[in-house]
C-alpha cells in the first residue's frame, strides 16, 4: 500500500489539511485565504531565516523559527515542527551553526514542496 502511494505521489505529501479544515469549519473561502497568507509569508520567512543563518544571527534564528512553527502547524506540515524546534533551541543557545545550516536546508526543501502542495490543494477550494 505504501509503495503504491509513493509511486502515485512520487514522495509522500508533507501537508495534512485536516486541522485547517477543522479550524475553518470547512469554509472554503477562509481556507483559501489562510493558504494564500501562508504562500505569501513563507517565502519572506524563509528568506529572513536564510539571511539570519548566513549572518550567524542566533537571536533572529530563534525568533524566526519560533514564529514559523505556528504557520507550519496550521498547514499540517508536522515534519517541520521538530526541525524548527531544534533551530529555535540552537538559536537560543547561540551554538552549532553547522547543525542550524543543515536544518535550514531541510526547512527550505520541505517548505518548497509544501508550497507546491498548497497551490495544488487550493484548486480544490477555488470558487468558480
Amino acid at each position: 500500500m505504501m509503495i503504491k502511494d509513493k509511486s502515485k505521489n512520487e514522495i509522500q505529501n508533507v501537508c495534512d489539511f485536516k486541522y485547517l479544515i477543522e479550524v475553518t469549519s470547512d469554509r472554503k473561502d477562509l481556507m483559501v485565504e489562510i493558504m494564500d497568507t501562508f504562500l505569501t509569508q513563507a517565502p519572506n520567512d524563509l528568506n529572513n531565516i536564510n539571511n539570519a543563518v548566513v549572518e550567524k544571527n542566533y537571536g533572529a534564528i530563534h525568533n524566526l523559527a519560533h514564529g514559523l512553527k505556528s504557520s507550519v502547524f496550521v498547514m499540517g506540515i508536522s515534519v517541520l515542527v521538530p526541525v524548527l524546534q531544534e533551530m529555535e533551541d540552537l538559536g537560543m543557545a547561540a551554538e552549532n551553526i553547522e547543525k542550524i545550516n543543515a536544518l535550514n536546508k531541510e526547512l527550505n526543501s520541505i517548505c518548497q514542496k509544501s508550497m507546491k502542495e498548497i497551490e495544488m490543494e487550493k484548486l480544490n477550494y477555488s470558487t468558480v
